[in-house]
């Protein structure tokens, strides 16, 4: 099975390569400067979240062609860090159209829902229970189809990185990838689904234990009074998740698009008779 197949590939590869770890750590510690500027100004603050969307935006797809040639590397071999600058340089401009394509979609969506909820808290204010629930209806179709829009698209950057297709066919190939693999796809889903809600109760209850709890009945304390030592405390727990679960994803995801593609490969390259 495609989804057991990946998941023993990822311990040998994590432990051949772990300058991966390494690598994908380094971001982590981009959400150190937001954090840390709190204690310095508000203003400095917004500053810091203003520049740091622009990274994400347009760092976003060297990142993910970087690490996506790293893991593909990383499952036969010991992997370096020119695999990452190189992959991400040379598919930086399908990766960043295919971004900005996906992008522009949800923020449609993001915009209809908003839209109809607005609709229907106004109609809801002025007397009316229909419109509330014509506007909580239209959230959810709208949240049902991102689900099935993400779901079919999550691997055009795989696409792109090891199948050398453009931003366009990136989208393409990986819609047909999935529909083709549609229950094993179900499968690594709820896999990497069960996985990143392990991973949100450990950082719930990482934080929950260091951030200082406020007295029954007082207002939790505003992120700048908060003790710096928290605030540390926050940034290495974020790094350290990033760097493990970026890296167990990054190959994880690897590995079962290579096993579907691979059975994809061999179906077309059988003879007719």
């Amino acid at each position: 099975m495609a989804v057991l197949n990946a998941l023993r590939k990822v311990p040998g590869a994590l432990a051949r390569s772990p300058i991966l770890v390494a690598v994908i750590g380094l971001f982590g510690l981009l959400q150190a400067p937001q954090l840390l500027a709190q204690y310095v100004s508000p203003i400095l603050s917004l500053v810091v979240s203003g520049l740091l969307f622009v990274v994400y935006v347009f760092g976003t797809p060297f990142v993910q062609g970087g690490m996506i040639g790293m893991a593909d590397e990383a499952l036969r071999t010991k992997t370096k860090l020119e695999t990452f600058v190189q992959a991400g340089k040379r598919n930086y401009v399908s990766l960043l159209a295919a971004y900005l394509l996906v992008t522009g979609v949800v923020l449609v969506l993001m915009f209809v829902v908003f839209a109809g909820v607005f609709a229907g808290v106004f109609s809801a204010a002025s007397g009316s229970q229909t419109g509330l629930f014509v506007g909580l209806g239209v959230g959810l179709l709208v949240g049902l189809v991102y689900l099935v829009f993400a779901f079919f698209i999550q691997f055009y950057s795989h696409e792109i990185v090891l199948n050398d297709a453009s931003a366009v066919s990136g989208l393409k190939g990986s819609v047909g990838l999935v529909r083709r693999n549609l229950l094993s796809t179900v499968g690594y889903f709820v896999v990497t689904m069960v996985g990143v809600f392990a991973v949100a109760g450990v950082i719930g209850v990482a934080q929950f234990l260091l951030l200082p709890q406020s007295g029954a009945g007082a207002a939790a304390a505003a992120p700048a009074q908060l003790p710096l030592t928290s605030a540390l405390a926050q940034v290495v727990l974020t790094t350290v998740v990033t760097a493990v679960v970026g890296s167990v994803g990054a190959l994880y995801s690897v590995a079962f698009y290579e096993e579907i593609r691979e059975r994809k490969t061999g179906v077309d390259s059988t003879p007719n008779l």
